[in-house]
C-alpha cells in the first residue's frame, strides 16, 4: 500500500521523470507481473525485517522504527545505490530515481517496523 501511494501520489512526476517513462507506459497494464513479483519481494524483505528485529531484542514501537530505518538505509537503499553508479539505461536520471526509491526503502521498512513491533 506504501509503495502505491509513494509511486501514484506522492512521488509520481518525480519517479516518471527519472525513469524517462511516461505515465502511457504503465496505463497498458503490463505491469501486472512486475506488481506480483514486487508484492513477493515486499514479503521476503518483511520476513527478514522479522527476524532482524527479534536477534536484535526489539521490544518497542520505537525500536521498529530504528530497524526499520538501518535495514532500508543499510540495506534496501545501498542495493539501490548499485543501479544508480552503474547506470546502464540512458534514459534513466539515476541519482533522482534513486532518491525516490531509497527514501521509499527507508519509509516502507520504517512503517513495517513499526506495525510489526505492534503486532508482536
Amino acid at each position: 500500500m506504501i509503495g502505491g501511494l509513494w509511486y501514484t501520489k506522492l512521488f509520481n512526476k518525480p519517479w516518471l521523470e527519472a525513469t524517462g517513462r511516461s505515465p502511457e507506459e504503465f496505463a497498458d497494464g503490463a505491469s501486472g507481473p512486475g506488481t506480483l513479483l514486487t508484492l513477493g519481494g515486499c514479503f521476503v524483505t518483511t520476513v527478514v525485517f522479522a527476524i532482524v528485529y527479534q536477534w536484535g531484542g526489539g521490544q518497542s514501537v520505537l525500536d521498529g522504527l530504528a530497524v526499520g530505518v538501518l535495514v532500508g538505509a543499510g540495506v534496501a537503499a545501498m542495493e539501490g545505490m548499485k543501479a544508480a553508479v552503474y547506470n546502464l539505461d540512458e534514459r534513466v536520471r539515476p541519482w533522482a530515481l534513486y532518491a525516490v526509491n531509497g527514501s521509499y526503502a527507508v519509509c516502507g521498512l520504517a512503517f513495517a517496523g513499526a506495525v510489526y513491533a505492534l503486532i508482536v
